[in-house]
């Protein structure tokens, strides 16, 4: 009876240990599926279908607000999985996402979404986008790690107006509550990555503003990997596994040996 109940509690352990590693390979195929037929559509496109794409753009243009409501309480119109807007790429967080438009929790359950009111991402200036994504879902990684940017880093969006790199120069907390501002400035590009804060919390939303600046790189680097607490469990568990499985082995052949 023991026997069985400690093999039950140990598959019990490495279920929960095990989903949101699970869960989060899943939805990182989802999204690589999006992420490599968008880069590849916007590599292989002509000079032509690319101005179709830039067109497809303005065409989703919505009224520019200077404020607008918490994208998380809201409700956003149905979602019907196209071609993304743009992707963003963060790549000290190793995160690189499809944005596609509006905030419907069918795009917040696995993509970052444009939130209605904010410029669609453009190579001109006096614009402003704000992108959100949720942070702490068991399944996805998406903006968990946002925390971790600091004033000077760098994230990146493409689309089929090119690369556009931008330069953290703002991190702001506000309340859930709080209409968030969209500043506009005649002299700057800018991009406002959003989530909710502190962790598994969500009363306030982080705002990391980035400013456009000239391209470093025609290649957007390469992602560094994040130690997360599930990885950290995952290596732990494998670790218990490797010396539990050893020592029974032994013991079994110690007892063979015995018994011989």
């Amino acid at each position: 009876m023991r026997k069985w109940l400690a093999i039950l509690l140990f598959c019990l352990g490495l279920g929960l240990i095990g989903y949101p590693a699970v869960s989060n390979v899943v939805t990182r195929w989802r999204q690589q599926g999006v992420l490599v037929a968008y880069k590849h559509q916007l590599q292989t496109a002509s000079t032509q279908q690319l101005k179709a794409l830039q067109r497809s753009l303005q065409q989703e243009s919505t009224v520019e607000q200077t404020t607008v409501q918490d994208p998380f309480k809201r409700n956003g119109k149905q979602f019907i999985e196209t071609t993304p807007l743009a992707l963003v790429a963060i790549p000290k967080l190793n995160v690189e996402l499809p944005v596609f438009a509006g905030t419907s929790e069918q795009v917040l359950q696995k993509y970052a979404g444009l939130v209605n009111g904010t410029d669609v991402p453009q190579d001109k200036r006096d614009q402003h986008s704000l992108i959100t994504a949720h942070r702490g879902l068991p399944g996805a990684q998406l903006f968990t790690d946002l925390p971790r940017l600091q004033r000077g880093d760098y994230f990146y969006l493409k689309n089929a107006y090119g690369l556009m790199t931008y330069e953290v120069t703002t991190i702001r907390t506000v309340k859930a509550a709080t209409r968030q501002p969209v500043q506009r400035s005649a002299t700057q590009n800018q991009v406002t990555l959003m989530t909710c804060t502190p962790y598994m919390v969500n009363t306030h939303r982080l705002l990391v503003t980035g400013q456009r600046i000239p391209n470093q790189t025609q290649t957007i680097p390469r992602g560094r990997f994040i130690w997360d607490w599930y990885k950290i469990g995952l290596l732990g568990l494998a670790i218990l596994l490797i010396i539990g499985g050893g020592w029974a082995t032994y013991r079994r052949y110690r007892q063979r040996k015995e018994e011989h």
